[in-house]
């Protein structure tokens, strides 16, 4: 090891002479190359140029000289998130945690990869380590509590044991704003969010605000994401809205005092505890009426929301104790406009002769209860194929490592993963080849069941005993879908297993012929009945606060 030499290389980097470094490497002698040191920063060197192929080859071939040089693990973590290969660097990150447990790197990049892998066990187990240990930021704690929804061996009382570990860390820097009687205008509405956005959000809120101005109210958005985007839905949406505030660069304070400087009187959370929250905004309580709506689907166990939308059929008892007092709507939550018109083709069934399982949710949804249904579902109807699809499809190990979930011998054929497709038509278009949706348990779908609906595709779900294991529940009742709506395990699989019997076939042809027909006159694209109740539960509020 030539300590010297190792020095001049590091120089180089930092007044970033690329070209001299590469010059230096290539002039040792092959027993001096033998050090990982300099593979890896030939690969630290690509990734910035962003040839991510080089970049992974360097990195792999330092690991190769030793297997458990951190600083290439490190690196490929950082790769990973841009190339999308994410279960070869977990499975490599997970060798060197055994071998070398409790690095603070390490389980922080195990804990996000996961994360972005949607291995939902895993990455809550990694996100606990972190917060255990005691080395970890508020956005560690957020996320973990986020993820928690995901988790089938969910314990309300652990949820909200972390929810207030969050409360008092947030607590600290408290803002108590006065507020007077008519300080504030009862006609803007505030939607603070990192989604307002091509995104799920988004798509359920883009037509809604825009009712809501029709309606002489005025919706403001406060836009976290920076993201800055310059096409035909970011622009309509900015439109939709009274007043449109980029806060992304501001912090909670500035954030909160812009709110409260422009006399907001409702205030809508619309993200809990997922990525790019600012609940903090919400504890200072820039805003005399705090709602939590819409992007999280769970209690937050802040005091300062004063308020959470739900509808009858999303209550259960993990809700009814909750600090923020519960807004029942008449019908549904929420609900959204018409989709694109992208035409419905007959049954594939027909076409294919075989059976198309779907399900397009996102891929932290599929829980090993999820795995274990569909396993039982595939066993039990051999002439049936699953075909799954979600952003982290890009990941080629991925496919390998969803069939390794499914314990029962399923042939690897009967998988299919799809590319993810953005253009919303085409994503709309790859629901013609799915007979029948399977949802996710413990965390429902929720815009894939709208789609798959809209798509004259019923799915088949299973109701739980929380917000998120009721979403399902409530959009299939309020399409009058009661049919394919599981109490339990065994009639999730019995839902989806009928359709083995050629008889029941006609049954699905039936319901998809009608399908989108039916759910247009149902309240979930009924977006100005909504809008009517909203407004009329806002009224209601309005009289409680006085």
């Amino acid at each position: 090891m030539n300590i010297n030499f190792k020095k001049k290389i590091e120089t180089l980097y930092k007044s970033k002479q690329f070209e001299s470094i590469k010059f230096e490497i290539e002039a040792l002698d092959d027993n001096e190359k033998e050090d990982p040191f300099y593979h890896n920063i030939l690969g630290v060197i690509e990734l910035l140029n962003k040839n991510y192929s080089k970049a992974k080859k360097y990195f792999n071939f330092a690991l190769k000289l030793d297997k458990y040089y951190i600083h290439s693990l490190l690196n490929l973590a950082k790769l990973a998130y841009l190339d999308k290969d994410f279960i070869q660097t977990i499975n490599m990150l997970k060798e060197y945690n055994a071998k070398n447990p409790g690095d603070h790197n390490i389980i922080l990049n195990l804990a996000d990869l996961t994360f972005g892998a949607g291995t939902i066990e895993d990455t809550i187990y990694y996100h606990k380590i972190l917060i255990n240990s005691g080395k970890y930021e508020t956005k560690d704690l957020a996320a973990l509590i986020f993820l928690l929804n995901y988790s089938n061996t969910y314990s309300k009382d652990e949820y909200k044991k972390y929810c207030e570990k969050f409360n008092k860390t947030i607590f600290k820097n408290k803002i108590n704003y006065k507020f007077t009687p008519n300080d504030h205008d009862k006609s803007k509405i505030g939607f603070l969010s990192y989604d307002l956005k091509q995104h799920s959000v988004g798509y359920f809120l883009k037509d809604f605000v825009k009712i809501l101005k029709d309606k002489n109210l005025k919706p403001i958005a406060f836009n976290l994401s920076k993201e800055r985007k310059d096409d035909n839905f970011t622009n309509n949406f900015k439109k939709a809205f009274f007043e449109w505030n980029d806060v992304s660069n501001l912090n909670d304070k500035e954030i909160s005092d812009l709110i409260y400087s422009k006399r907001i009187y409702y205030l809508f959370d619309l993200g809990g505890y997922s990525n790019g929250n600012r609940l903090q905004v919400y504890k200072n309580k820039p805003a005399p009426v705090q709602i939590s709506w819409l992007g999280y689907c769970n209690e937050t166990h802040i005091e300062e929301i004063d308020h959470m939308i739900v509808d009858d059929y999303i209550i259960s008892d993990d809700l009814k104790d909750s600090k923020s007092k519960l807004i029942s709507m008449p019908h549904i939550w929420n609900t959204i406009s018409k989709l694109e018109d992208v035409q419905v083709n007959e049954l594939p069934y027909i076409k294919n002769k075989h059976f198309n399982f779907g399900c397009f949710n996102n891929f932290l949804k599929i829980s090993s209860y999820t795995i274990n249904m569909w396993e039982e579902i595939l066993h039990k109807f051999e002439n049936s194929n699953l075909i799954l699809k979600n952003s982290s499809s890009a990941d080629i190990n991925f496919k390998d490592y969803i069939i390794k979930k499914f314990k029962k011998e399923i042939n690897p054929q009967r998988i299919k993963i799809l590319n993810y497709e953005l253009d919303k038509k085409k994503h709309l278009e790859q629901y013609n080849n799915i007979d029948l949706c399977l949802d996710t348990y413990p965390y429902n779908g929720v815009t894939t069941t709208f789609e798959a609906l809209w798509m004259g595709v019923p799915v088949v779900t299973l109701k739980g005993d929380r917000f998120v294991s009721r979403c399902g529940y409530s959009i299939n009742k309020n399409s009058k879908l009661s049919n394919y709506i599981a109490n339990n395990k065994q009639e999730y699989i019995s839902i989806a297993t009928q359709f083995k019997n050629k008889a029941n076939i006609e049954k699905l042809l039936s319901v998809r012929k009608k399908l989108r027909s039916q759910v247009l006159q149902s309240p979930l694209f009924d977006i100005d009945l909504f809008v009517k109740n909203f407004i009329l539960k806002l009224n209601t509020i309005n009289e409680i606060s006085k």
